[in-house]
């Protein structure tokens, strides 16, 4: 029997219950009881669910926060066009628009969903498009800067969205791009996959090579990478920020959501060992105090280059 347990209950709607001291946590659960518990998310999503609610739990709560360091990185100018490319549900797309109101900020995405109307009101300098990282849909030196937050390693040809970054960017325009440090700087993913190799077995040493298998593993990678693109005064640095769980219910939800290869890993483990990675990571993430708050540091590699006049 394959399972994967875990109740679905909305961020905002804990964090309320934390901050008037009646949230009290999920039920934990026996593994006899397991047969029961079989409500899956990610199978069977509310029908209020979207997306971007599940990518904004998952992933984009942290993405909002590196969105901070990686523009103070990026260092692009106050005034001008700007695109961001992969922009998600657009983190970094409304805090650059935030921090520059003089300068048109174009975020672009393939999936429409994450491109909504909210997203739109939130800044009058904002414009959100649909499209391909590796075809952007724009002329030639079009933006005085164009940066990606957190896509490079989940393309299928990361030096044709490079290129296509340097195509519509003008001479001594800004490319810039960051990506996590699976291997070396996600605390939180970390937890699982170790449990996973340990309990698992075989398959759950596969998983943990999988996820960190990506092509820019270090900075080395990226700055040969922006070289290749023909770019100049390059520069690589690494961005640390704080991911906040209100406990493990929290995480654990965000862990889920945040790589299919963990998700469809999980979901197709027996009970038995479902449970024990699960018990395994939980003992990992309370590190020998009762559940609760816990802040966990999660670091990203990020790089820039200028355009050749």
């Amino acid at each position: 029997m394959s399972n994967a347990y875990f109740v679905e209950c909305h961020l905002d709607e804990r964090l309320k219950l934390v901050e008037t001291g009646t949230y009290q946590g999920m039920p934990t659960c026996d593994i006899n009881d397991l047969g029961s518990i079989k409500t899956n998310l990610w199978e069977t999503p509310p029908m209020n669910n979207t997306i971007a609610d599940t990518y904004e739990i998952a992933m984009g709560r942290w993405s909002r926060r590196l969105s901070r360091s990686f523009l103070d990185f990026v260092a692009a100018p106050s005034c001008g066009a700007l695109v961001d490319v992969g922009c998600g549900t657009g983190s970094l797309t409304l805090a650059a628009a935030n921090r520059y109101p003089d300068a048109r900020v174009v975020g672009i995405d393939l999936i429409p969903d994450y491109l909504t109307d909210a997203l739109r009101e939130e800044a009058s300098n904002i414009e959100l498009k649909t499209g391909d990282a590796l075809s952007l849909p724009f002329e030639n030196n079009s933006f005085d800067t164009a940066f990606s937050q957190l896509l490079i390693n989940d393309l299928e040809d990361p030096e044709k969205a490079v290129a296509e970054m340097v195509r519509v960017t003008k001479p001594n325009g800004k490319i810039a791009a960051s990506v996590w440090d699976r291997a070396g700087g996600l605390t939180f993913i970390r937890l699982f996959l170790d449990a996973a190799a340990i309990l698992a077995g075989v398959e759950g040493e596969k998983l943990r090579e999988e996820v960190f298998d990506v092509p820019y593993q270090d900075e080395d990678d990226l700055y040969d990478l922006w070289s290749d693109a023909g770019l100049g005064d390059i520069e690589t640095a690494t961005l640390a920020v704080r991911m906040d769980f209100i406990d493990f219910d929290d995480y654990w939800q965000s862990l889920m959501g945040a790589h299919s290869l963990i998700r469809n890993f999980f979901n197709r483990q027996y009970a038995d060992t479902a449970y024990e990675i699960q018990q395994a990571t939980r003992l990992a993430y309370l590190g020998g105090k009762t559940d609760g708050r816990r802040s966990l540091v999660a670091s990203a590699m990020a790089v820039r280059g200028v355009v050749p006049a």
